[in-house]
């Protein structure tokens, strides 16, 4: 299991969850993945073939956690961890 966080201090959770709801929309679509959220628990997942990934906002701090079947090679892996961090990395940009 991989865990990315960022620090958004200063942020509301609320403004926060809504820029990464927004983000993790926009993967889901583009990668065709099952998406789900929980606006009143700040926390949504997205998943396909066995690849699952949860983030939660509280405390001005966003953490993603992602899993994979073994099957799943290295550079997919790194692949989607970085796209997910340079995402985050750009939310209030």
């Amino acid at each position: 299991m991989a865990r990315i966080s960022r620090n958004f201090d200063g942020r509301p959770d609320d403004e926060i969850f809504e820029k990464v709801h927004e983000v993790m929309e926009k993967i889901a679509q583009e990668f065709s993945l099952d998406y789900r959220q929980n606006e009143k628990l700040r926390q949504g997942e997205v998943s396909k073939m066995g690849i699952t990934g949860k983030f939660s906002v509280r405390s001005s701090v966003v953490v993603v956690d992602m899993k994979y079947p073994m099957l799943v090679p290295g550079s997919m892996r790194a692949k989607i961890e970085d796209h997910i961090e340079r995402k985050l990395d750009a939310l209030f940009a």
